[in-house]
């Protein structure tokens, strides 16, 4: 009987291991850029093809809940327009209920006079931040770094980061116009 306290807390302090390894595993199954692209964006004399930007985020996308990447049509030359969506996984699973208070607070017309009803819907909403990257084909940072940032907030259990995208839902274009990169 003695021993019940000493094998309750060796219970507990399994289950604290164990937890603290699943969390490890699951923080690795995310893909660095450089798992996929098999060096880091930014190093000298390294550019990625459209094809490798599409590629790493649809692997981001299937391997973290914080992120959704879509395609949302084709460009003038039948590449892929995509962006991802990036957030905590509560606001994603609620993300058209968001869209749809940001449409309204976006209207003018909706709140003539009914102030009270904007403040609410403003107190339940999260802000929304588009990033767009690369513009010009000789600016390449840019669209390389698209991967690095979605990298960081879809892997990272900073409280910083976390508390981000508590409150914020990013959209990030890789590229606008990934034609402009002359990469195939």
């Amino acid at each position: 009987m003695n021993n019940l306290p000493s094998l309750r807390f060796r219970a507990l302090r399994l289950c604290v291991i164990f937890l603290f390894l699943a969390l490890s595993i699951a923080a690795q199954s995310i893909p660095a850029p450089k798992d996929v692209l098999g060096w880091t964006p930014g190093e000298d004399r390294k550019l990625a093809s459209w094809a490798n930007v599409v590629e790493y985020f649809q692997k981001l996308d299937a391997a973290s809940d914080r992120v959704i990447f879509q395609e949302i049509g084709k460009t003038t030359m039948g590449a892929p327009f995509v962006y991802a969506t990036i957030s905590s996984p509560e606001n994603l699973k609620n993300l058209e209920k968001y869209k749809q208070i940001n449409a309204k607070l976006a209207d003018p017309r909706t709140f003539k006079s009914n102030d009270l009803e904007a403040k609410k819907l403003i107190a339940q909403g999260k802000t929304i931040v588009e990033i767009t990257c690369g513009v010009h084909s000789t600016e390449v940072g840019s669209y390389l770094s698209s991967m690095r940032i979605a990298y960081r907030l879809a892997s990272s259990n900073d409280p910083d980061i976390k508390n981000l995208l508590a409150k914020t839902i990013i959209m990030l274009s890789p590229n606008p116009q990934p034609h402009g990169l002359g990469i195939r």
